[in-house]
């Protein structure tokens, strides 16, 4: 009899049970209406800006929209935005889908170009919903697993560990659309991670890439919870490899500091696997390509090469936002222009353009860069380097060469600016322009003389600026200061038959170039090469040296819009308004209100 019990206990508590999880399964996935009479949140790749569009769409029991929707925006800067009129939903499932200006933590600036984010999430008992890069990767996925025939709130769980699997994280984050990047949590630091990795891989102006980037991974990820193209495997490794989360930290503060906000940002280095191997572990580490402070740059060979490389980093950042700039102001088209160029034609080239602030600070910091390489040379210890003194020569020359390359560029965008080749820690008052001129003449001078004649195959010395380059800038700018004839001269001294040299550590051959001549100066970006000086620079330079400029005009627009030198050319000619429609002030570009901001000497140019 109590054997009879117990056996009819046990199956009414089965049977019970399999009832209560059924009943789980279909509360989870019942649809219910639900009244909100507020839904808040925070758009976060870093913050939206004031005014970027949200829109809040209902879905039903197979999360698509049902068509109906409400609409509002951003209310500051900090991404933060609010429905403050009653929503009757006949469903608790909601997406939300918003576009706008964002805070690009990992380059320290407004982007140039909108992005869209996408979240989804249940808000029966929830009346803040967060956008963010996670819950815009996961949202395909989500919709998929519940289509799938699961419920929703395991689909959730189901793709955040499966979205956090590609980075190689094995930590768990909780709802994603409650997290934020100011969290100072390990919720935040997983977020900061994902999104810093994901946007290391792109050129400091692309964010229309960017979003195809996502895209992609998105609808890859959607499928099966793994990333199969191994395009995007490739390119998270290389985001990876490349992240600096210091750097990123230390904008995000320089960044609400500014609003009067004192935030805590976690290291999230933890969960960045640096080395791409799958596995998060001791040997991940940031790889740093920050100048050294302190001691002798010239002691030892691997940190006076990290130095140099560092210094063309900052100087390949300025020149693709100058290029920018001149694309902008001059309406140059061709038919090689990157595909997210078309996006520049609606930005405004003022004082608070990120493009133009971008210039202006990477500029000076590829010149403090090489301003502590070139000072600390007079106390090398020849004893502690592994490179003779020809070598050592090449390295000094390059790195003169480069500050006098970016102060003849930054002194033609902005007229009288700052020159230091000290460092100095307090604000500096500008030169004139002609005296910023001359000093880049007197440096480039010496440079020339210490770099070597030939192209040599020297990996370890990594020539870029060659003496060839040197000759070329010091003619571009005699022909800046009116000497054509010294210009000539100078140009002479270069022979037609190194452009068919082969160039192993400068750039090989610019294949958009109809000429397929070897390039002469290159800054160097992954496998890729953005061109500086050319043949078809050389042969322009000639031309207007030797007093050929009734063409000259049409010779440059043949040339690709990522040719450096157009807007200089123009200007230096007196066609620049001619050939653009420019105001008279819109010769010089702007100084950004930043440095106007911390420098008292400083004065903004006229008309802007």
């Amino acid at each position: 009899m109590k054997t009879k019990s117990l056996i009819l206990f046990c199956s009414l508590a089965l049977q019970i049970t399999f009832t209560a999880c059924s009943s789980d399964q279909n509360d989870e996935g019942e649809i219910k209406p639900v009244v909100k009479t507020e839904v808040s949140g925070n758009i976060e790749k870093g913050p939206f800006v004031q005014g970027s569009k949200v829109t809040l769409y209902e879905l039903d029991a197979n999360l698509s929209q049902t068509g109906k929707n409400f609409r509002t925006q951003t209310n500051n800067d900090l991404g933060a935005f609010t429905f403050d009129t009653p929503m009757q939903l006949n469903s608790q499932y909601v997406e939300l889908e918003t576009s706008g200006y964002f805070y690009n933590e990992v380059r320290g600036y407004l982007s140039n170009s909108q992005i869209t984010l996408n979240a989804i999430s249940n808000v029966d008992n929830r009346n803040s919903v967060n956008v963010n890069l996670i819950t815009h990767l996961e949202y395909g996925r989500v919709k998929k697993l519940v289509r799938d025939g699961m419920n929703f709130t395991n689909a959730k769980k189901q793709a955040e560990k499966e979205l956090l699997a590609c980075f190689a994280i094995t930590d768990e984050i909780s709802i994603p659309e409650g997290v934020s990047i100011t969290d100072n949590s390990q919720n935040s630091a997983i977020l900061l991670a994902i999104s810093t990795i994901m946007l290391y891989n792109h050129d400091i102006h692309s964010e229309a890439e960017f979003t195809e980037f996502i895209s992609k991974f998105s609808s890859d990820f959607a499928d099966n919870g793994q990333i199969d193209n191994s395009n995007i495997l490739e390119k998270i490794k290389k985001g990876q490899k490349v992240a600096h989360p210091s750097d990123v930290i230390k904008h995000l503060k320089e960044f609400y500091a500014k609003r009067d906000i004192d935030i805590k940002c976690d290291d999230f280095s933890r969960f960045i696997d640096f080395d791409g191997n799958g596995v998060i572990d001791n040997n991940d580490k940031e790889e740093t390509y920050d100048v050294p402070h302190a001691g002798n740059i010239w002691e030892d060979k691997n940190k006076l090469l990290a130095t140099l490389n560092s210094g063309y980093m900052y100087a390949q950042k300025f020149n693709s936002a100058q290029q920018q700039l001149e694309y902008i102001r001059t309406g140059k088209v061709a038919e090689d222009a990157p595909w997210w160029y078309s996006s520049l034609s609606s930005i405004q080239i003022t004082s608070r353009c990120p493009i133009v602030d971008s210039t202006f600070t990477n500029a000076y910091n590829a010149i403090h860069v090489m301003n502590l390489l070139i000072n600390q040379k007079e106390e090398i210890k020849p004893t502690t380097i592994d490179l003779d003194s020809k070598k050592q020569n090449t390295i000094l020359g390059q790195a003169i060469a480069l500050r006098a390359f970016i102060y003849y560029n930054i002194a033609m965008l902005r007229g009288n600016v700052p020159l230091d080749t000290q460092n100095i820690d307090h604000p500096c008052t500008p030169s004139n322009q002609s005296d910023v001129y001359n000093f880049a003449l007197s440096e480039v001078e010496k440079a020339i003389n210490l770099l070597p004649s030939k192209y040599e195959s020297a990996q370890e010395t990594k020539i870029l600026f060659t003496k060839d380059a040197a000759l070329m800038l010091k003619a571009e700018i005699l022909l800046t200061l009116g000497n054509k004839s010294g210009a000539a001269n100078v140009l002479s001294q270069i022979e037609d038959s190194n452009y068919n040299s082969a160039i192993e550590n400068t750039a090989a051959i610019y294949s958009n170039y109809a000429s397929a001549k070897p390039l002469i100066f290159a800054f160097h970006v992954e496998n890729s090469s953005q061109p500086i000086y050319t043949y078809n620079h050389y042969k322009l330079l000639t031309m207007e040296a030797q007093n050929n400029t009734k063409d000259l005009a049409n010779e440059w627009k043949k040339l690709p819009c990522t040719e450096y030198g157009y807007w200089a050319a123009l200007k230096r000619n007196g066609i620049a308004q001619s050939i653009t429609g420019c105001k008279d002030y819109e010769l010089l570009m702007p100084i950004p209100e930043r440095e106007l901001e911390c420098n008292p000497y400083l004065r903004p140019n006229p008309g802007y």
